[in-house]
């Protein structure tokens, strides 16, 4: 048992996260099944290489109560498989980790920088547009559309889009800030772990990090509407290079404003722990934790899927339409991705050609995150993706045209032209599908839902 006390003190971090593998699997394969950006492997990186420089640092001996919290928080994650959806798993996982850095922390070290990029380094992303794009969208518009009256433009905000000179602007998924607010919030963890700021700074610095960020996109999105709208002629590389300005801008503040705070640090690190060192534990208790550890190792396989609840049990029998803009509709075969995916789907699909274009009808009952928008299937599918707008879509069957996302998807030498329209009961159509999940969770949008999903090639 006096052997524990011999161990590196980094040897604990291992001890808890490897009971959790079937988590770290999950999110590295959502990684590279391209639903999701891979920037969290940047943040792992980082903090990796954060606790590797510390490394000697670290007790030997942790503190037992921390330590015990760590054990109990990895075995309510390991048993929540079918309870919890993977990414709310993830993040209880990422907190247990943290608990076990708590315990073997020495005086003086912040370890909520270490925590945060735990978070940052989950496949967030996509689950941050999906839920917080919208509301961040109409927050952006609406600020935008503010800023644009002060210096004398006319302009009416529709939704997340901004009308004026004529032309209705989309304020699109990267317009709401989501990747601009990972890479500060990347950038503040990143900072802070370096230069090993105390818990209580980075918390004091840390609300700063929001407003530079709803700051800096309201500026960019500010600039692109009027560029967008025609009101001033400007190349279009002008796009991509204000978006990188602003981009680097909010990152260089966020940086200068952890940095900051580097002067203001006393502490000093202390220096690597002799060989023979101890403090007075008690080797029997951590012994038991360890030895708790390596039980959820060996029953992660059967305790440890990462499997979401289904939003329904059994199938869904839809009558489709025999024709779409005013074609027959033949049916297609469903591929294997697509039985597989409708397992757990809150509804049907179906898939049909009318001789024109390939048309996709998804049929939900619910709102449901299973909903994703076609460009991510399409980027999961290894298409590029690009020409993202909207388009008004006529219909001999609607009193007024209805506005589609349309994008253009290409891998290798084949092209599409892919668009794709919500519509709910009474008619009311979304273009995109974090406002039509905000919508039908409050009620303003009732189902059940038609998305409509055409790809005719090019």
């Amino acid at each position: 048992m006096q052997g524990l006390n011999r161990l590196p003190g980094w040897s604990w971090l291992l001890l808890s996260v490897l009971p959790l593998w079937p988590i770290w699997a999950w999110a590295f394969a959502r990684m590279r099944d391209g639903s999701d950006d891979p920037l969290g492997l940047v943040a792992l990186l980082v903090l990796l290489a954060l606790v590797w420089r510390d490394r000697l640092a670290l007790r030997r001996s942790p503190r037992l109560p921390a330590l015990a919290g760590a054990l109990l928080l990895t075995v309510v994650t390991a048993a929540s498989g079918n309870l919890l959806p993977p990414l709310i798993r993830a993040v209880w996982a990422v907190a247990a980790v943290l608990l076990t850095a708590l315990a073997i922390r020495p005086t003086g070290l912040a370890v909520l920088p270490w925590l945060g990029l735990g978070w940052l380094a989950l496949p967030i992303i996509s689950s941050l547009q999906f839920f917080a794009g919208y509301p961040l969208r109409v927050l952006t518009a609406e600020a935008t559309a503010q800023l644009l009256r002060l210096v004398g433009i006319a302009v009416e905000r529709q939704g997340s889009a901004l009308a004026l000179a004529g032309q209705l602007v989309m304020v699109d998924a990267p317009c709401s800030g989501v990747q601009m607010g990972w890479m500060a919030y990347f950038t503040a963890c990143a900072t802070a772990g370096w230069f090993r700021l105390a818990d209580r700074q980075f918390l004091g610095r840390l609300p700063w990090v929001g407003v530079i960020v709803l700051s800096g996109n309201i500026v960019r999105n500010s600039v692109l509407v009027v560029k967008e709208s025609g009101l001033v002629a400007w190349p279009a590389w002008t796009h991509e290079a204000t978006g990188l300005v602003v981009f680097a801008g909010v990152c260089g503040l966020v940086l200068r404003l952890m940095a900051g705070a580097v002067s203001q640090v006393h502490r000093v690190m202390p220096a690597a722990l002799p060989l023979g060192w101890k403090d007075r534990s008690h080797p029997r208790l951590q012994a038991a934790l360890a030895v708790g550890f390596a039980a959820v190792l060996c029953l992660s396989p059967w305790t440890g899927r990462a499997n979401a609840m289904p939003d329904h049990v059994g199938p869904v029998m839809v009558e489709w339409p025999s024709h779409f803009d005013g074609r027959p509709l033949r049916p297609l075969a469903l591929s294997s991705v697509e039985r597989a995916f409708l397992a757990s789907f809150p509804g049907a699909i179906g898939r049909f050609d009318n001789g024109e274009q390939v048309v996709t009808l998804r049929q939900v009952n619910v709102a449901t995150r299973k909903l994703h928008p076609a460009s991510d299937c399409f980027r999961g599918l290894g298409y590029q993706i690009s020409a993202i707008g909207l388009l008004q879509r006529p219909d001999s069957h609607l009193r007024a045209p209805k506005l589609q996302r349309c994008f253009i998807a290409r891998k290798g030498d084949r092209r599409l032209h892919v668009c794709e329209l919500i519509e709910d009961r009474q008619g009311r159509t979304f273009t995109d599908v974090s406002a039509w999940y905000w919508s039908a969770q409050t009620g303003e949008s009732t189902g059940p839902w038609q998305v409509v999903t055409t790809a005719r090639p090019i």
